[in-house]
Order: structure tokens, then C-alpha cells, then sequence
């Protein structure tokens, strides 16, 4: 594999994580979760940089990506114990963050077999199965687009659910 095909696939691994985790953080409550989120960032780049330089790849960074994975879907489903805990909403599929993070966690779960074991099997077993993964990519944009169109209806009426699902009005202004 060339090195500069390495270089993309880490850092796609690395934008990716940092994108759906640094999301996760700006809606977590929890000031101890989002320290454990920050520290844990931290340990996955070194962790990337570690892979990246001391492994030999056949055609996917398997390792990251399943790492990546695990810790999105963790984070994930810390946000939705957390909505348990302390609800905002009565319901809490009336909000634009419960379809994003229903996004990450379909995309996640449902390609994450196919993500660790890419680098173990030969192409051609690969390609039979690959689809699978632009179907949970077209889900999760389902699930985004929902998200969406539910904040575009919030804004024509004057009543809304609460500042929580104001993220996406002003991003740069955390909840």
C-alpha cells in the first residue's frame, strides 16, 4: 500500500472520529464525560500515529476504524443514557440530536464488521460485501436529513422543544 494512500486512510480515520465525537461533546451535559471524551481523543491520536508508522496494512486501517468505532458508539450510547436520566424533551425522537446520534449508531454497528475484518480477507470476498457499507452510509444521511428537515420545521413555528435543540441555529455557541 502506498504511503500516500496510508496518509488519507488515517487521516479520514482521524477527521472522521474528531467530527463525530467533538458533536457528541457539545451535547453531552456531563462535565466528567466530556473530560473522559478529551482524554480519550487524545490517546486515539497517538494511538493513529503509533498504527500508522509501526503496521503493515494490506488494503484498510482495520484496527483504527474499529477502535474508532467502538468509542463513537460508546459515546453514543452515553448520550442516550444520559436523555434517560434526565429527559429534556417528553419525546425524545422529537429532537434533532436523537436522529443524528441515531445516525452515527446505525452507520457504526452496521458496518463495523466489515471495517475490522477488511484488512484479513481478499478482495474479492471484500467486494461481494462492501455494498453493505453504502447502505448504512445512505441510512445514516437518512437519519441526518430527518435531522434536518426537523430543526427547518422548528424554526417556522415559534414554539420550540428548548435550547437543546437549538444547535443548529449558532454551533459555535454550545448549549
Amino acid at each position: 500500500m502506498s504511503l500516500s494512500l496510508k496518509l488519507f486512510l488515517s487521516t479520514y480515520t482521524l477527521v472522521e472520529f474528531f467530527l463525530f465525537s467533538y458533536f457528541i461533546w457539545l451535547i453531552i451535559e456531563s462535565k466528567q464525560f466530556k473530560k473522559i471524551i478529551a482524554i480519550v481523543s487524545l490517546l486515539f491520536i497517538i494511538f493513529i500515529c503509533y498504527y500508522f508508522f509501526t503496521t503493515k496494512w494490506n488494503a484498510f486501517d482495520s484496527v483504527p476504524v474499529a477502535c474508532e468505532s467502538i468509542l463513537i458508539f460508546t459515546f453514543s450510547l452515553y448520550y442516550l443514557f444520559e436523555q434517560i436520566n434526565k429527559p429534556r424533551v417528553l419525546f425524545i425522537y422529537n429532537t434533532s440530536m436523537f436522529w443524528i446520534i441515531l445516525g452515527f449508531l446505525v452507520y457504526l454497528a452496521g458496518s463495523f464488521f466489515i471495517y475490522t475484518f477488511a484488512d484479513e480477507i481478499d478482495r474479492q470476498d471484500l467486494d461481494k460485501f462492501w455494498f453493505i457499507t453504502f447502505i448504512f452510509n445512505a441510512i445514516k444521511n437518512i437519519f441526518f436529513s430527518i435531522a434536518f428537515s426537523r430543526r427547518e420545521a422548528k424554526d417556522k413555528s415559534s414554539s420550540g422543544l428548548s435550547s437543546y435543540d437549538n444547535f443548529f441555529k449558532n454551533p459555535y455557541n454550545p448549549l
